[in-house]
């Protein structure tokens, strides 16, 4: 049995050049790349790029340098692209433990923790403007009205967020249903 081996993946640039290799996605808004494994390794800005594609795992994801507010972009990883466009800004880490005063003059720590928080993003149309719909927080934006407020243009939609039988954690499945039926279309790209 032979070892799985990790599909090549795809630098594409704004001038239109392209290149395949090995690539890693750091710093935030930085990859790293790689023509092949023996190579030294080149970094390059998302400024430059258009997207990147990487052969992870079973599918290839998709990358892009987004404005996700006036002035501030991300890398986010497209999830579905139709007349509504589903993005997803993936943050991990660790936080450091930290120390903090307690009674009597005690010091007591905190211990560290993992975080992964994912805040989801969509878009109407090419150059349409950018939502924030919520985050797998706890504490994230009211959905529903959000999500109502967003899809408003389609009834049959808007009463199933509203009846709560599509809620937060169903947000991939309410932009294929707007993007299969609530417009003309009918052309969608899942991720």
């Amino acid at each position: 049995m032979g070892i799985a081996q990790k599909d090549v993946d795809t630098l594409y640039f704004k001038d239109g050049k392209k290149l395949t290799g090995f690539a890693k996605l750091i710093n935030g808004d930085q990859v790293k790349f790689k023509k092949s494994k023996s190579d030294k390794a080149e970094k390059f800005h998302f400024e430059n790029l258009e997207q990147v594609v990487i052969n992870d795992k079973e599918k290839a994801s998709t990358y892009i340098y987004l404005e996700t507010r006036k002035g501030y972009f991300n890398v986010v990883r497209e999830l579905e692209i139709g007349t509504v466009n589903l993005y997803v800004l993936e943050q991990k880490g660790y936080s450091s433990p930290m120390f903090v005063g307690g009674a009597n003059g005690q010091m007591n720590m905190m211990h560290g923790n993992y975080y992964d928080i994912k805040n989801l993003y969509v878009s109407k149309g090419v150059n349409g403007e950018v939502t924030h719909l919520g985050s797998n927080q706890l504490f994230s934006k009211n959905f529903k009205n959000a999500a109502s407020d967003y899809f408003a243009d389609c009834p049959e939609l808007v009463a199933k967020i509203q009846n709560k039988e599509y809620r937060k954690k169903h947000v991939k499945d309410i932009v294929h249903f707007y993007n299969l039926k609530c417009n003309g279309q009918h052309v969608v790209l899942t991720k």
